[in-house]
């Protein structure tokens, strides 16, 4: 019996001794996990309108976004830029303009030099003539901001007097953490011995959970943000506001004064090939095409 005892310990211990090698080496060989693939970086080139063309947008190495060129309808061709330098912390601090003339020459019209303060962004503007040779001028434009540096108000709110009568202008922004939730224009003129007139936008917007490659830009760049929203015609009032928000916008309520409002829902194209939507299109008709340049991560 003492014998048998002995060897059914002897036989456990071979197993054991057999089995520890094998799960020792099934540890040693199980298969890592896949490294986590990072998606591509999608910059936005270029903007059309209806299959009009509208923003070309050209980036350095360093992925800052450097120039912005305007496609003059009439001529059919990309004719006025800008160019922008900007801060160590990535905030816009200079932008510099230049037009062509009846000489197909471009040349320096425009020089904004940015202020950035708790609550305010003034804009220092210099003018030049004579192919950017001569200073013809200067002006200075503030301002209102939020806590992270984000238009509040342009313009004024009280009925200031010029030549013609009195008037009163203005522009105000309000979000949704990091998007503009509703974008409101008012534009009243009250010309003298004629009866006042009143031109007023609002837009009203709410977004999915998609980003918008657009946003890093914009937010840090206060004058692209105003070319890039603005319609055809340069107009502000007329354009895109929800193109300076974090996420894809996918309703607009839009009203003006002299209309009801009208609920226009967006809705989007993506190719298969695609990250990033190709076309955004609006229930009013209209429909922002995009290009775009990948960095591969």
């Amino acid at each position: 019996m003492l014998y048998q005892q002995r060897y059914y310990r002897l036989f456990l211990l071979a197993i054991l001794y057999l089995l520890a090698p094998s799960c020792h080496c099934k540890k040693e060989h199980i298969d890592p996990a896949p490294p986590v693939q990072q998606q591509d970086n999608y910059l936005v080139t270029a903007i059309r309108i209806n299959g009009i063309p509208k923003d070309s947008l050209v980036y350095n190495n360093q992925l800052q976004l450097t120039e912005r060129w305007d496609y003059n309808t009439s001529y059919r061709q990309w004719q006025n830029y800008t160019t922008f330098l900007y801060n160590a912390d990535g905030y816009l601090k200079i932008a510099r303009h230049y037009n062509e003339n009846d000489n197909t020459l471009k040349s320096l019209s425009q020089k904004d030099s940015l202020m950035w303060a708790p609550g305010t962004l003034t804009i220092y503007t210099t003018f030049y003539r004579n192919l950017g040779d001569e200073i013809s001028g200067y002006d200075t434009s503030r301002y209102l901001q939020d806590d992270a540096r984000r238009f509040t108000l342009i313009g004024y709110t009280d009925t200031l007097p010029f030549v013609f009568g009195r008037m009163m202008s203005y522009e105000k922004y309000f979000y949704d953490q990091r998007d503009i939730r509703q974008y409101h224009i008012v534009n009243y003129v009250e010309p003298i011995d004629l009866p006042p007139t009143t031109e007023a936008y609002q837009y009203d917007m709410t977004y999915g959970n998609q980003s918008n490659p657009l946003y890093p830009y914009l937010a840090k760049n206060p004058l692209l943000l105003r070319m890039v929203t603005a319609d055809l015609q340069n107009n502000i009032w007329k354009g895109y506001p929800f193109l300076a928000s974090e996420h894809y916008v996918t309703s607009i309520r839009y009203e003006t004064a002299a209309s009801a409002s009208v609920t226009i829902p967006v809705t989007y194209f993506t190719p298969d090939t695609m990250h990033d939507p190709q076309e955004q299109r609006l229930a009013s008709g209209t429909t922002i095409s995009y290009r775009y340049r990948v960095v591969k991560q």
